[in-house]
């Protein structure tokens, strides 16, 4: 918990400090789970479909990804995984400006799915579209005009709804403290990775 807590807690306030770290991870994340998605609603849409409308525990997300109506469906999910991520991570570490382009575009939407299935685990789906989808832009917008923008307002996001989660779960704090937590802490966590930006511009000059 006390672990959880310090990561959660540096990457919501210091994520650009991990910038080599960040690229490289938001690749195998972004990759694979952008990947991991399709597959998994190419194998069976109306399961995926019914599963967010209905709402889930995390055995049943779970069991979405290891059991699947095709025989070999777990085989497919886990090579589809992992050739997205590492085809993303050896992209970022060989052509670094291609990587950004990728990244552009697969990093909102790999969050905003990653999001999207987490908060659906403990609220509505209209909720939950509605904050992942303006995470996603949010990410989307900052990550053409700044790589280094987009990766303190990525980390802060996700950084600080990790945090939150930990936090409220395990004082069993009520669900409006959780978004309340979720969204002051990420503000405090952009507006001072925003600040270790622009403090670090004037030495470029």
């Amino acid at each position: 918990m006390i672990a959880g807590l310090l990561v959660g807690l540096f990457f919501t306030f210091f994520g650009y400090k991990a910038r080599r770290l960040l690229v490289l991870t938001s690749s195998l994340f972004s990759g694979g789970l952008v990947s991991l998605a399709l597959a998994l609603f190419i194998q069976d849409p109306q399961g995926v479909i019914a599963l967010l409308a209905s709402g889930y525990t995390g055995g049943e997300l779970f069991g979405l990804i290891t059991s699947s109506s095709a025989p070999m469906g777990l085989l497919i999910n886990v090579v589809s995984f992992a050739v997205g991520s590492l085809t993303l991570f050896f992209i970022a570490r060989s052509a670094p400006r291609l990587a950004r382009i990728l990244l552009a575009i697969l990093a909102p939407l790999s969050a905003a799915l990653a999001l999207l299935f987490t908060l659906r685990l403990f609220v509505g789906l209209s909720v939950s579209i509605a904050l992942a989808a303006v995470s996603a832009f949010l990410i989307f917008t900052v990550s053409l005009i700044s790589v280094e923008h987009y990766l303190a307002v990525e980390s802060a996001i996700i950084a600080a709804m990790a945090t939150s989660i930990l936090i409220t779960r395990f004082w069993y704090l009520d669900g409006w403290i959780f978004y309340l937590l979720w969204a002051l802490l990420a503000l405090l966590g952009m507006l001072n990775q925003f600040s270790m930006v622009k403090a670090k511009e004037p030495s470029h000059g």
